[in-house]
């Protein structure tokens, strides 16, 4: 898994790209915003569930989701 720091970059910057608040990402993925929140600072991980839902919400592939 990447650091918790490039980890919250990517889901900024992927959220930011998609022009996406952190409510509706949080919403979409079946989060509060303040957990989702949590990610984006980078004081937790989400589980794989909802690690799965982030790839799907924001684009991104698991790959470089999880740093592979």
């Amino acid at each position: 898994m990447k650091t918790k720091h490039l980890f919250s970059v990517l889901l900024i910057k992927s959220r930011q790209s998609k022009r996406m608040t952190q409510q509706q990402v949080a919403s979409a993925v079946g989060v509060s915003q303040s957990a989702y929140n949590y990610w984006e600072s980078g004081k937790h991980y989400p589980n794989a569930q909802k690690l799965y839902n982030l790839t799907r919400v924001l684009s991104i592939p698991i790959d470089e989701m999880i740093g592979v």
